[in-house]
């Protein structure tokens, strides 16, 4: 019986591979003038609009793997890792993103080219390097990229190794961080390996996100310059116009008048005492009903809505506009849960005081959780913004899963099983190129568990996570992988889901709250860093670089990553003093972390408690059943009517966790964003589709860059230095005097009463 099983299984991959029954995005002919876009709404950014940003042809006589490429990578990638992990730990705090590193490679590889003669040095095995292999390429200027990617995507591993050497007082060592780092790049390249089929090579996988970096390598390298709707100008001249403008701009709404960035809140202004309008139209603790801002940080704070596909920009603002501009004011000025003593936007957790929770007061010298402390001090008390932000992250994630088993055969199965018939001209170009077999990810995998059991088990203590607690996160993150990625893929939109593994870890390990710790950092960071090296191969495979040189440039960034940014941690925490105390010299006071240690604290003593069957929020746990039953209803609708348009453009999982980036991201940030994305990715889109396809990346990528450029320099020269410190007037202080500053509840905290039956 087994036997025939096995059988009819084996008959039907076979009738699945040779099958023509193609799924609705599947790729065909893309790039030519007879493609087909079956499956594609006008709200898509299709492959076609692909074809226009990313080269349809292979030069395979660029040289990649040089050793200007490797010196470029490695130099940048040390002085961005470690301004970032430097600053990590200082409040204001400044990160240099990878845009920067991929502006600052041209400039670098075109004066290697013309200052370093024509050398060849010849090496063993008859091979040879060449010292300067002709002009700077955008090959290389990829790889560039690629590696800087990857070699800053360690902020969740640095605060990590802060939590634990300065605030739980247990002291791993340099060494010791650097081998749990190095684990988990291990375990997520091999990850990232293993679901290419799935997520790079089918074409109908644009990955909007990365869209933008590959523009600006076009920009950089191809002297194309055909008419769109009657615009002549060259995509780099309008880039360097754009990227000006950009750096001039943002100097105003970040440093001579900040009120231009919260402009939204004026309403406010006029009576700034007065809680309910600052609690309707402020931008800092309030709804930001208001859709204004002259500030593109604030605007693409989401995500950049130039490269956002209108159909994910359409259901995410719905998910806003109901959930956080109707439900969450209903409850909240109903007094739901005692959340109308506290500010309506903000994530921090309250006592019965109305003072911010000291977990402190509850635990023991081990950090375990005391019951007679708890009790007698105050139970946890939640906010309406932080309650929505954890149940619609649960919801989405339901609503994630739901949707990934609904649509398996479709988004898994197949582009698996036909990995050798993406057709498209991408793939055709790739295909003569060699890839890595797939005993290298498995290798890559075991060799990352193994690190990863030696440091739970070899270095143990008695409050660390287990071999069991870290199976289990890793199971979760190989779950999540590649649903996750297949929602950012299609939407460029990254889901929030940290509540739920801070959940999952509450009820896994109750009171435990260093267990939390890892629990969260080994499954979600082995999570991000699979999303970056994926995203990384997909521009690989956008650019025409040899596979396997891609995937070892982002192999070895991801060591060089762990290297750098853990010692570079280490070293401050062991050699600055007063480190992560008020005193520390030069405002080295580690708050974001600080931030990050008290919510692994609580949710580590409390969660169980508060979350469970009969506690306080435990209404919190049918959000998984609201967004399974979600994803459920839309499958079912497509099904009824599958050329509906309405239907395709509904997102179960983006229309719950759309709005689960709130309190960090309000409503002002959502309504500029979603009118811009408007604008640009449905009204020109549509109207003008020529100009579409040859600026708005660029113009994307160009306003990135001027104000990434702008605020290092601000930082560095203006407020690092203090010469700003005395620069003061009405524009600079508007936005932070107030109700909307300070974050005025409905009710007085005075007539709250502690709960009954906490």
């Amino acid at each position: 019986m087994f036997q025939r099983l096995v059988e009819r299984w084996n008959q039907k991959v076979e009738e699945l591979r040779a099958g023509n029954d193609s799924p609705p995005n599947e790729e065909k002919g893309i790039g030519g003038e007879n493609s087909s876009l079956k499956g594609y709404s006008k709200y898509d950014i299709t492959p076609n609009d692909v074809a226009a940003i990313v080269p349809t042809s292979d030069e395979e006589e660029l040289p990649a793997n040089t050793l200007r490429m490797w010196t470029i990578s490695l130099v940048l990638a040390t002085l961005i890792s470690g301004v970032d992990s430097f600053f990590f730990m200082r409040y204001p705090s400044v990160q240099v993103s990878a845009i920067v590193g991929l502006l600052l490679a041209y400039p670098l590889g075109k004066i290697w080219y013309y200052s370093l003669p024509d050398w060849t040095l010849p090496l063993p095995f008859e091979c040879r390097l060449a010292l300067n292999p002709g002009n700077f390429n955008q090959k290389e200027h990829a790889c560039v990229y690629l590696f800087i990617n990857l070699c800053i995507s360690a902020k969740l591993i640095n605060g990590m190794v802060v939590e634990q050497i300065h605030y739980f007082d247990v002291d791993i060592g340099i060494g010791r961080a650097i081998f749990f780092s190095i684990s988990t790049y291990l375990v997520s390249w091999g990850y990232a390996g293993f679901a290419l089929p799935i997520l790079v090579y089918p074409a109908s996988l644009v990955w909007p996100s990365v869209l933008s970096n590959c523009a600006l390598l076009k920009t950089f390298h191809d002297n194309e310059n055909e008419p769109a709707n009657n615009w002549r100008i060259s995509r780099q001249r309008f880039f360097w116009i754009v990227f000006t403008c950009s750096f001039v701009w943002y100097w105003f709404p970040d440093l001579i008048f900040p009120a231009l960035g919260s402009i939204g809140a004026w309403i406010s202004w006029i009576k700034p005492e007065n809680a309910t309008l600052s609690q309707v139209f402020g931008v800092k603790t309030g709804l930001g009903l208001f859709p204004l801002t002259f500030d593109w940080a604030q605007v693409s704070s989401l995500t950049n809505p130039l490269v956002t596909p209108y159909w994910a920009n359409l259901s995410i603002f719905s998910s806003f506009v109901f959930w956080i501009w109707i439900v969450l004011p209903g409850l909240y000025y109903r007094n739901h849960w005692n959340t109308a003593y506290f500010p309506i936007m903000t994530n921090a957790i309250f006592d019965a005081q109305g003072n911010k929770y000291s977990a402190s007061k509850v635990v023991d010298k081990s950090w375990r959780l005391v019951e007679e402390k708890y009790h007698s001090y105050s139970p946890v008390l939640l906010p309406i913004a932080f309650l929505l932000n954890v149940a619609l992250s649960l919801g989405s994630f339901s609503a994630m899963m739901v949707s990934f088993i609904l649509n398996f055969k479709k988004d898994v199965l197949l582009p698996f099983l036909r990995r050798a018939n993406h057709k498209d001209i991408h793939n055709q170009l790739m295909s003569g190129y060699k890839t890595f077999h797939w005993s290298v990810y498995l290798a890559s995998i075991v060799a990352g568990l193994a690190m990863g059991f030696a440091y739970c088990e070899g270095w143990s203590h008695e409050l660390q996570i287990r071999a069991s607690g870290y199976i289990v996160s890793l199971i979760i993150c190989g779950c999540l992988f590649i649903p996750l990625a297949l929602v950012e893929s299609r939407s460029s939109y990254l889901l929030n889901l940290t509540p739920f593994f801070e959940i999952v870890a509450a009820f896994w390990k109750p009171g435990e709250p260093m267990n939390m710790l890892y629990f969260i950092i080994f499954g979600y960071s082995i999570l991000q860093h699979a999303m970056h090296t994926t995203q990384c191969a997909k521009i690989g495979h956008y650019m025409k670089i040899p596979p396997r040189l891609s995937l070892a440039v982002v192999f070895a960034s991801g060591i060089w990553s762990s290297l750098i940014n853990s010692s570079i941690v280490g070293w401050i925490l062991y050699h600055i003093d007063d480190i992560c105390t008020p005193d520390a010299a030069n405002h080295m006071n580690c708050r974001t972390t600080q931030t990050s240690f008290n919510t692994h604290l609580v949710w580590g003593l409390v969660g169980s408690h508060v979350f469970a069957p009969g506690g306080r929020y435990d209404f919190e746990l049918w959000f998984f059943l609201v967004g399974a039953l979600l994803a459920i209803a839309v499958w079912l609708a497509r099904r009824w009517k599958p050329e509906n348009g309405f239907f395709k453009t509904l997102d179960p999982t983006l229309l719950m966790g759309g709005a689960a980036n709130i309190p960090a991201v309000t409503g002002y940030n959502f309504s500029s964003w979603f009118v811009v994305g408007f604008i640009f990715n449905f009204w020109v889109h549509r109207r003008y589709r020529a100009w579409w396809k040859k600026y708005n990346l660029v113009l994307a990528i160009a306003l990135d860059c001027g104000v990434a450029i702008a605020a290092i320099l601000i930082y560095f020269c203006v407020v690092y230095t203090g010469a700003s410190d005395s620069f003061s007037w009405w524009g600079t202080t508007v936005a932070s005097s107030g109700c909307d500053s300070k974050g005025c509840s409905h009710l007085p905290i005075s007539q709250l009463s502690p709960p009954s039956g906490w």
